[in-house]
């Protein structure tokens, strides 16, 4: 008896261990099918991206703008989800609130990127009207808007550097250079970056040599009349400059003309720029356009933009750099002197030299982007 029950209940037990074993699992109703993706902190990565690029201006006549093109063509060939169309919009600046909205109402982008200060506070009036368009827009600053991402570039740095470097080409022992302890610029137009980071980043580098230096400036009023800016840049030559920079798009040309027909030296601003002039163009420092452009693109193809801020970039972050190697530079300007700009780079790489964008600034630029 007592092997019958334990036959038995060997039996049971293995009848539970197949019931459980072909139980079928839980479905969800056909009502509810199941999510493709698990909910994240982060947007979806697109399975398609449509990005429009915005040049306020021409291609090749501002480094900043053919490296946002270029960077973002090279992208769109690295990943086929991202589709980018280029549109050039002149220089008629009274054009290009129209243009932009025009551009974002077509239908055929999900992001515009674009690049310049004036262009932020035109994104922040296209939002308004053009539903679910986004904007990312590089050497401008907004927070706050969902639907806006800017990168901004610590011009101040960058012009320090350039002026300290002006600075010490001017009291080197390279000919041409004279004792009147004078650098000149000729610059495009007033814009708040122009007037409150780049001047004054400039000035104080060229003081951080020498206090006695100044600087003088001249502005073109556009960005493209080379004529022009080569009689300014020969005004200045005039007065004392024997070495001079040129943030003034296709008018550059005219001050390298200046430069060249009068026996002093350019200091290029934003890329190298020595093959425009070889002899002539010295000495340059760097933004690297590109970069930012290409690692905003994959934020954007990750999902993980974060909308609504401003990234401040910088020499620290590998942004603003000198081409210390470059045969230009080597070539051309005497060890002495390039010994001493590397020391102060290398303070300024180091943050030993602390050379930040003023808050105010910043809040200024917000301010008049939202339309404060």
């Amino acid at each position: 008896m007592k092997k019958l029950l334990g036959v038995l209940g060997l039996v049971f037990i293995l009848v539970l261990i197949i019931t459980s074993c072909t139980q079928p699992s839980v479905q969800p109703s056909s009502s509810e099918p199941p999510s493709p993706t698990s909910p994240t902190s982060e947007s979806p990565k697109p399975s398609s991206l449509r990005v429009g690029v915005f040049i306020p201006g021409r291609l090749g006549d501002s480094p900043p703008y053919d490296a946002l093109a270029n960077s973002a063509k090279k992208m769109a060939l690295r990943d086929s989800r991202l589709k980018v169309e280029v549109f050039e919009a002149g220089f008629d600046q009274s054009k290009w609130i129209e243009q932009l909205t025009s551009f974002a109402a077509s239908g055929k982008f999900d992001v515009i990127y674009t690049s310049n200060e004036a262009l932020g506070p035109m994104a922040v009036q296209v939002v308004k009207q053009v539903p679910g368009i986004k904007f990312i827009v590089n050497d401008s600053y907004i927070v706050g808007n969902d639907r806006i991402f800017t990168t901004f570039f610590n011009k101040y740095q960058e012009s320090y550097l350039y002026g300290y470097m002006m600075a010490l080409i001017s009291t080197s022992t390279m000919p041409g250079a004279n004792p009147e302890k004078k650098i000149g610029l000729i610059y495009g137009q007033h814009y708040t970056m122009m007037d409150d980071l780049i001047i004054p980043g400039i000035e104080a580098g060229a003081k951080a040599v020498d206090p006695e230096f100044e600087l003088k400036t001249a502005m073109l009023g556009n960005w493209y009349d080379a004529k022009k800016a080569e009689s300014l840049a020969n005004t200045l030559i005039d007065e004392g400059v024997d070495c001079l920079g040129a943030i003034a798009g296709s008018g550059n040309a005219g001050v390298i003309s200046a430069a060249s027909n009068r026996g002093v030296y350019v200091v290029w601003y934003d890329t190298e720029g020595f093959d425009k002039a070889p002899g002539v163009v010295v000495g340059s420092v760097l933004c690297f356009n590109n970069d930012a452009t290409m690692a905003n693109l994959e934020d954007l193809l990750n999902g993980t933009i974060p909308w609504g801020t401003a990234k401040i970039v910088g020499a620290e972050d590998g942004y603003i750099s000198v081409p210390l190697n470059a045969p230009g530079w080597v070539n051309n300007v005497p060890e002495e002197t390039r010994k001493a700009f590397q020391e102060e780079y290398n303070k300024v790489l180091s943050g030993e030299r602390k050379l930040e964008i003023p808050p105010a600034v910043l809040e200024k630029l917000n301010k008049a982007a939202q339309g404060d």
